[in-house]
């Protein structure tokens, strides 16, 4: 038997959005210019929205019966996640207009 494999692995992207936020998250504590902070947690919501991103598409290829129809608690977890996002991005916007001079 031959299986076809993508080169693609979405764990080690997932992987690789986690450093890269504890990266961004020492390096903001570190710092006291406003500017680098803010660059700082736009860069850590940007690599969380590609975060929730990859984990929404692998749950959904993993377990399709994470669809509302077939949840044990009548729940949507791919709107949940979806949601998520959009909800991240709003927050990126808010805090760039809170400390946008």
């Amino acid at each position: 038997m031959v299986f076809a494999h993508s080169a693609h692995d979405p764990i080690k992207d997932i992987e690789k959005y986690d450093r890269a936020v504890t990266e961004k998250q020492a390096r903001f504590e570190t710092t006291t210019n406003e500017e680098e902070r803010l660059q700082s947690l736009q860069e850590q919501i940007e690599m969380m929205q590609r975060k929730l991103l990859a984990l929404r598409n692998l749950m959904a290829s993993d377990y399709p019966h994470l669809k509302e129809k077939m949840s044990k608690y009548k729940y949507d977890y791919m709107d949940s996640v979806d949601e998520s996002i959009v909800q991240l991005k709003t927050i990126l916007k808010q805090a760039d207009t809170l400390l946008d001079p």
